[in-house]
């Protein structure tokens, strides 16, 4: 028995190296089979790689075609060759060189830009399994805002503006502005043009007259004296035939012409014509004045097409209704225009060829009242008599435009039309308080730009805009351009949507 049972442990004993040497070969092919298997985990995490960095170059891509649609959109010509060229050249500007785009494209419709590029990545890992390359698209859009808008351009057209080309850089500056609008059907803009007064054409409303006070006028002529009689209305003529006089041995007509001066002035000039005709020629004249007083107001109604001097304070800052029943809040006439060269205000249209017509007709002359600019541009804004046309839409935005070149220098009670007013800057810092206090149908506030055209005081002006980032200040004629295309820009709220 033990010989046996030792015999039985030497046999087991001798055929252990066997079975080591048989798991060790075991160990060995699982090794292959696990480095064969291995190899899609490779290629699978080589390939988690590849995309990355083509994602990565997708990225880089993406933001070149977001600069580019950009690009296009701001750009305020119509040359489309030349709307892509600039598209082309920030993208490529965007893009590292070692990147392959294959295509680039610009399309537009109606208040879209859309921009694809097209680019191949070279793969390392995923060529393995033969996948060489990863193509891949980008596409970016920009859009303009759908908010309707209503603009008003509130222009310095006094005589310093045709001084340093001020007056053509502002026409072309305006039209490239009104060019941004042109696919936008709910953008309306009006234009205030303003030396010391405004113009009206053609506007029916209840207004205020200076009048003469006719128990002040001699009585000889006191019985053709009426506060709407043509002789006695500042700004008019008026002729009176008086028939023969026997006494005169005559033919006598009188012509009576009356005119306005600062604030309430007026002055009647009588010409007494005695004419050997009974036609009434071949006469002889002789002139007098027969008043020169201040007078008062009377309200007049009709259609007029004339001049307007401030209201009466406190209205001449702020946006409120005029109301027949308070005279004061009534714009008062003054026929005697500084010029007649001046265009008159543009309400509220959609028609922009209508105010591209009015900006090629201004003129440079007159003395600087930007408080009277402002308030007419409040007025343009409302939606009540005499500018009606505010859109009444409930998400529509107001925005202002305020452009001067120098300071103020006259109002209806200020000034002397050439050294700068600080009573007249007080006027014009209330009128901007007022104007920015105006809200929006969402109770968003108006929004206010100032621009300082070379000279003009700058404190005001920076207070007046809606903040500083609202305000600016050119140097050259030559940047009023910029200057508007930049406007557009914010005010289009252009922006990328995909």
């Amino acid at each position: 028995m033990p010989l046996i049972r030792w015999g039985a442990a030497k046999g087991r004993f001798c055929i252990r190296p066997v079975f080591d040497r048989f798991f060790a070969g075991q160990r060995g092919n699982f090794g292959i089979i696990t480095g064969l298997a291995a190899l899609p985990l490779i290629v699978c995490m080589g390939g988690a790689v590849d995309y990355s960095n083509a994602l990565r170059e997708k990225s880089m891509v993406q933001s070149a075609a977001d600069a580019a649609v950009l690009a296009a959109a701001k750009y305020t010509g119509d040359d489309e060759t030349e709307r892509k060229r600039r598209a082309d050249m920030l993208f490529n500007a965007n893009v590292k060189d070692d990147i392959d785009v294959t295509s680039r494209d610009l399309s537009h419709q109606d208040r879209q830009f859309v921009y694809t590029a097209k680019l191949t990545y070279p793969t390392a890992f995923l060529g393995l399994m033969h996948l060489d390359e990863l193509n891949m698209v980008v596409t970016s859009v920009s859009q303009y805002s759908d908010i309707p808008l209503d603009i008003a351009l509130v222009l310095d057209t006094t005589g310093s503006m045709g001084d340093s080309n001020k007056m053509v850089e502002l026409k072309k500056s305006v039209n490239l502005f009104l060019d941004q609008f042109k696919d936008m059907d709910e953008v309306q803009v009006g234009m205030v043009p303003f030396n010391n007064q405004v113009k009206l054409a053609n506007v029916d409303m209840t207004m205020v007259a200076t009048a003469v006070d006719c128990s002040y006028v001699p009585s000889a002529d006191r019985s053709y004296c009426g506060p709407s009689t043509a002789g006695f209305v500042p700004g008019t003529q008026g002729v009176f035939k008086l028939g023969y006089s026997n006494s005169a041995r005559s033919y006598v007509a009188y012509v009576y012409r009356a005119w306005s001066g600062w604030g309430d002035q007026i002055t009647v000039q009588r010409d007494t014509n005695y004419c050997s005709d009974w036609t009434y020629k071949w006469c002889t004249k002789t002139t007098s004045t027969i008043y020169n007083r201040s007078s008062g107001n009377t309200k007049v109604s009709g259609v007029w097409s004339g001049c307007v001097i401030d209201r009466a304070q406190p209205y001449d800052t702020l946006p409120d209704a005029q109301n027949p029943s308070n005279i004061d809040t009534l714009y008062p006439r003054d026929a005697s225009c500084t010029s007649n060269d001046l265009q008159p205000v543009q309400p509220l249209t959609s028609d922009l060829d209508r105010i591209r017509t009015a900006v090629s007709n201004m003129q440079p002359i007159g003395g600087t009242n930007v408080t009277i600019g402002v308030q007419w541009g409040m007025e343009v804004l409302t939606a009540t008599a005499p500018m009606t046309g505010a859109n009444a839409d409930e998400n529509a935005h107001k925005i202002m435009i305020v452009l001067t070149d120098g300071t103020n220098t006259i109002n209806r009670w200020n000034g002397n039309g050439h050294d700068e007013s600080p009573e007249v800057n007080a006027r014009t810092k209330l009128a901007c308080a007022s104007a920015k206090a105006m809200k929006n149908t969402d109770a968003t506030a108006l929004e206010l730009y100032t621009i300082r055209l070379i000279d003009g005081n700058e404190t005001l002006l920076s207070e007046c805009a809606t903040d500083g980032a609202h305000y600016y200040s050119v140097n050259s004629a030559s940047q009023l351009q910029a200057v508007f295309a930049d406007i557009a820009e914010r005010v289009k709220r252009i922006r990328i949507v995909s």
